[in-house]
């Protein structure tokens, strides 16, 4: 093999190393990052790769938001201790419910969704913002049973005044009113329950000063910018 033979080998030989090593590379981190999915980080601390857990990604906010459930007419009681937050039980620590406002959600964390909320209550409510198909709709209640969207009766949301298709993947707004309803509910009579949704939300958010600066209600009152608690 002469010198030239030689050199093209060597070059050759070089890119397939730096080839196998970016391979390599990529395929530890990628082990490591499964890894540290499966036992919440200690495998990737062992194996030195940090990775940060899954809420420090979304800031520590506080914001509240209004809501209420009605199914067939009736306005469900959210006032029930199964429902209610408590310093020994938090339901979740990013959007709960506490005394004495029952209507009123209390949001910790940034990207909290209305899904994130209901199943730490027992529902599971599915929607097309779930990519569950318009008619397909479902609300499961914390006893077992589901209800459906069907010829008569359907799943239906408003949120501030406005008819939309799901809430379920979205976010829980501060200071929003939303509503949920199933039934066989007209246009009208969707309106009527949309407007006993509360409007305290601002109360504990100490934005309202008129009606109340939230104090007393759990650490608040709490500064504000921007119109949020913080």
């Amino acid at each position: 093999m002469d010198g030239e033979q030689n050199r093209v080998l060597r070059v050759l030989l070089g890119q397939w190393g730096i080839a196998a090593g970016i391979v390599l590379g990529a395929a530890i981190i990628a082990g490591a990052i499964v890894i540290a999915r499966d036992d919440d980080g200690a495998s990737a601390s062992r194996l030195g790769v940090q990775l940060p857990a899954g809420d420090t990604l979304r800031q520590r906010i506080h914001e509240h938001a209004d809501f209420a459930l009605y199914i067939r007419g009736e306005r469900f009681d959210f006032g029930k201790p199964e429902f209610i937050a408590t310093e020994d039980d938090e339901k979740n620590p990013n959007a709960h419910i506490h005394d004495p406002r029952h209507t009123v959600i209390h949001v910790h964390r940034e990207a909290t969704t209305w899904d994130e909320f209901f199943l730490s209550l027992g529902f599971e409510l599915k929607d097309p913002t779930m990519l569950v198909e318009p008619g397909q709709e479902s609300l499961k209640l914390p006893s077992g049973e589901v209800l459906r969207s069907n010829g008569t009766e359907t799943l239906k949301f408003i949120v501030n005044g406005v008819r939309v298709d799901g809430i379920a993947g979205q976010n829980i707004g501060g200071l929003t009113r939303t509503l949920i309803s199933y039934g066989d509910e007209t246009g009208e009579e969707l309106m009527a329950q949309y407007l006993t949704v509360t409007d305290e939300a601002c109360i504990p958010s100490g934005v309202c000063i008129e009606r109340g600066d939230g104090s007393g209600e759990h650490g608040e009152p709490c500064s504000t910018a921007g119109g949020q608690c913080n």
